[in-house]
């Protein structure tokens, strides 16, 4: 088949990027032809490696011009001119949030919205209009859980949507030796993510485990505020924040417990990945997500979200016992095998052939 996906940027050092581009060398690697059109990013180079065959479309610089409907409107007009002259049989529209601009350009080919985040996150009126517009012109809705999948429905009283799991996206044979003091957290350093409430935690929590330190790989436009925040902590010899990185597998090998303090969450793709490479997991139980990876007392710990004092706790208990370490690493290896890349583009092709049939 010929598939196409529409995506924001590729650019970006985000999970959904970074699935993507896994996901689509995977279409290719089964005999499909794949395309991307990126919104965003002429000229510039992709944050993660797309497969050489995986064609790519970029609709405008980094930097557009023009008033936002303006932008809009040529936005479709050129994805519309583009799907007319290839023709794909399937076309994902890999943001919810945008079906309002890119729906209008799919009509009239088989096109599957694929919903990334949590249904009730809503930054703007427009993306709950997005997704209403989504439910009502997509052939299938695919979101990452099944909490999602009765939010859609509840919601939007969506009918057509299931939930396939994104899967891992790095090589996760060579687990972790877990021979380091070291707590990791991974992602954007935004709102959503929580790194406040995990430095806040790390307060708490680090003079009972006073040989571990904590490292947060990520950039974002809260970095200088989490700096602060650690000085006035005076938590700075413990804490670290590196850049992102392409080479997370190595991040990874270097820790020893994985931290989520998300506000909110899809399915975490960090989290998942973490589990593979064997690290237990200490996280907030936000509403979507967490609980559809992490087992509670076998392969890691849930805390109520956005309780400091748990997230604390939850770290304190796995720092300071190595015997729970291992026993959870083990059983995190086994529970991420459901997540194995092959088994997910099976559910997708399955779903492929299905709408086109």
């Amino acid at each position: 088949m010929k598939i196409f996906f529409i995506i924001k940027g590729l650019n970006y050092s985000g999970g959904t990027e970074r699935v993507t581009a896994i996901f689509s060398k995977a279409l290719i690697d089964r005999g499909h032809q794949v395309q991307i059109v990126s919104i965003v990013g002429k000229g510039e180079n992709p944050f993660f490696a797309f497969d050489k065959k995986v064609i790519r479309h970029y609709l405008e610089g980094p930097k557009s011009s023009g008033l936002p409907i303006v932008r809009d409107i040529r936005r479709v007009r050129l994805m519309k001119n583009l799907f007319a002259k290839e023709k794909p049989d399937i076309i994902i529209i890999v943001d919810a949030g945008r079906s309002f601009v890119n729906i209008p350009a799919t009509r009239g080919f088989t096109t599957i919205t694929w919903e990334h985040f949590n249904v009730n996150t809503n930054w703007h009126l427009m993306h709950s209009l997005s997704r209403k517009i989504a439910v009502k012109h997509s052939d299938m809705i695919v979101t990452l859980t099944q909490g999602d999948v009765e939010a859609y429905q509840k919601k939007f009283g969506a009918k057509k949507v299931i939930s396939i799991p994104n899967p891992i996206t790095v090589d996760v044979s060579e687990k972790t030796p877990m021979k380091e003091n070291r707590v990791l957290a991974v992602g954007r350093i935004v709102d959503q993510k929580g790194f406040d409430l995990l430095v806040k935690a790390w307060h708490i929590a680090h003079p009972k485990a006073p040989d571990w330190k904590l490292r947060i790989v990520g950039a974002g436009k809260l970095q200088q505020d989490l700096e602060k925040l650690i000085q006035s902590l005076g938590v700075s010899e413990s804490v670290e924040i590196l850049p992102p990185t392409r080479d997370v597998v190595s991040q990874y090998k270097q820790a020893s417990i994985f931290a989520l303090s998300s506000r909110h969450e899809g399915l975490p793709l960090v989290l998942i990945e973490a589990m593979a490479m064997g690290l237990p997991a200490v996280s907030f139980d936000c509403e979507t997500g967490p609980r559809d990876i992490v087992i509670d007392g076998e392969t890691g710990i849930l805390v109520p979200p956005q309780d400091i004092d748990k997230m604390a706790a939850g770290l304190v208990d796995l720092m300071t016992n190595t015997e729970k370490r291992k026993k959870f690493s083990q059983k995190a290896i086994e529970a991420s095998a459901k997540f194995g890349i092959e088994a997910i583009v099976d559910q997708w092709e399955a779903l492929f052939k299905q709408l086109k049939s």
